[in-house]
């Protein structure tokens, strides 16, 4: 029995030892949360009827405060991307439906598009919840740290709405401007499709 308790007390700190050096260089651990972590840090875009949500993300940030401004960021990126591919697929189909030429398509969808690119025309951005991890990185002189920042962007249906009905009336103006009669009725339908919506 004594032999069997020394063989344990012997045995015991060893195995510890060889777990806590046991990492492989460049592994990764999390060692701190802002909380648990949310479900939307999975889901880049939701609409969830009246709001659409985007997750703005970056990993590996050497700072924290500067790592949640580059997720707010991506955020804003990836809303204005979502705006813009709305835009480009509605606006090109009614083209299209209206026989446009192909050239005359790409050309006032790309002025629909270009006025969602201007941020700060886009009203009602809101960002409710943030998260942030840091994470222990395994290096060949000890450990480093980096932080994972998520941001959660939202804005209303109506204020989005509101955006694409801006982009469309800039359509509407540039086929005013160019006296082509079918795009401007075409930009107007779209305008008045998206004003129904919001009564």
């Amino acid at each position: 029995m004594k032999i069997l308790l020394t063989s344990l007390i012997i045995f015991v700190p060893i195995f510890i030892s060889g777990c806590s050096g046991s990492r492989e260089i460049g592994s990764e651990i999390i060692v701190e949360k802002s909380s648990s972590t949310p479900n939307w840090v999975l889901t880049p875009v939701r609409d969830e009827g009246d709001f659409i949500f985007v997750t703005g993300d970056i990993t590996k940030a050497k700072d924290r405060s500067f790592g949640m401004n580059q997720a707010y960021a991506d955020g804003v990126r990836k809303l204005m991307n979502t705006m813009q591919n709305d835009v480009k697929t509605q606006s090109s189909l009614a083209l299209r439906g209206a026989n446009l030429s192909e050239d005359d398509i790409g050309r006032f969808s790309e002025f629909a598009v270009a006025w969602i690119s201007d941020t700060y025309k886009i009203a009602g951005v809101q960002n409710p919840e943030s998260y942030w991890e840091k994470v222990e990185i395994k290096t060949n002189t000890g450990v480093t740290y980096t932080y994972n920042c998520y941001s959660l962007l939202s804005i209303s249906k109506q204020n989005y709405n509101k955006a694409l009905e801006g982009a469309f009336e800039n359509m509407r103006k540039k086929a005013q401007e160019q006296n082509n009669k079918r795009a401007e009725k075409t930009a107007q339908k779209l305008i008045d499709e998206l004003k129904s919506k919001q009564q």
